[in-house]
């Protein structure tokens, strides 16, 4: 399996750029299917994380108001917050090392995109968070950071939330930890050269409409038109993004281009 060489603060926590996170996507996915960096297409995400990362995926309720999305398992065993809809009340499991737990809400909408993201996001934080969550035990910060990470990814974290988060900055240690993931999660989701040639094919058909953009390479590449927006101003294409005709997608993402660390 490919092996990121990345830098880290002391502490642990990875000092990468966005271009390096889609250099590192690109090197999975080599690694794992050659085939899908060749011509634009959907990636299996669930297959990805069990097959070639060796996660177990479980899926349970991470929450009673499906907040929080996805959770990564890093220590050898841990004892997992959950919430029992029948019983109406919370209750706990233990997990072992390497196992993704994802919300049951995710499935419940039929919108396989929130799956797909949701495992994306989790994946990032395996490869390139593994070893700063498993060790944190031995650290000073690991209040704060067993505090945070407990919490699980939200909602905000894994689908955009760009109605808000454009007023947040990436200060602290967890703010770009999760935005690796995040990146990630686009950059393993929609691949930046099959990403780029599904463009450049596409507007050069005849009859090419730039409303139309974002939903095509939704639909290509098996994720939701505001996230294909986003992608295509992370890779330079901002004269199609926010060209959908879904005004909420367009508002979106002119607050995510005021998100610092982003493009």
């Amino acid at each position: 399996m490919y092996q990121p060489k990345l830098k880290k603060k002391r502490n642990g926590v990875p000092i990468m750029c966005n271009g390096e996170i889609d250099v590192h996507a690109e090197e999975f996915l080599k690694d794992y299917n050659p085939a899908v960096l060749k011509n634009p297409q959907p990636v299996n995400m669930e297959e990805f994380a069990e097959f070639y990362l060796d996660l177990t995926l479980d899926y349970t309720y991470l929450s009673h108001c499906g907040l929080i999305l996805g959770r990564m398992v890093f220590q050898e065993t841990e004892r997992v917050p959950i919430y029992l809809p029948e019983e109406k009340c919370a209750d706990y499991l233990y997990a072992k090392r390497g196992t993704m737990l994802i919300d049951n809400t995710v499935l419940e909408d039929w919108k396989e995109y929130r799956l797909r993201s949701t495992i994306g996001h989790e994946c990032g934080h395996w490869v390139f968070h593994s070893d700063f969550y498993a060790y944190a035990k031995s650290r000073n910060n690991q209040k704060r950071i067993s505090a945070s990470g407990i919490l699980g990814c939200k909602k905000l974290d894994i689908e955009g939330g760009l109605e808000i988060i454009g007023k947040k900055r990436l200060v602290t240690d967890i703010d770009w930890l999760e935005h690796h993931a995040k990146y990630f999660s686009a950059a393993i989701l929609m691949p930046r050269t099959p990403f780029i040639n599904a463009v450049t094919d596409l507007t050069t058909t005849p009859y090419f409409n730039e409303s139309d953009l974002p939903e095509q390479l939704s639909r290509i590449f098996q994720v939701s038109p505001s996230s294909a927006s986003i992608r295509l101003s992370q890779l330079g294409f901002s004269q199609y993004a926010g060209k959908n005709a879904n005004t909420h997608d367009e508002r979106q993402l002119n607050i995510f281009r005021q998100m610092p660390g982003t493009l």
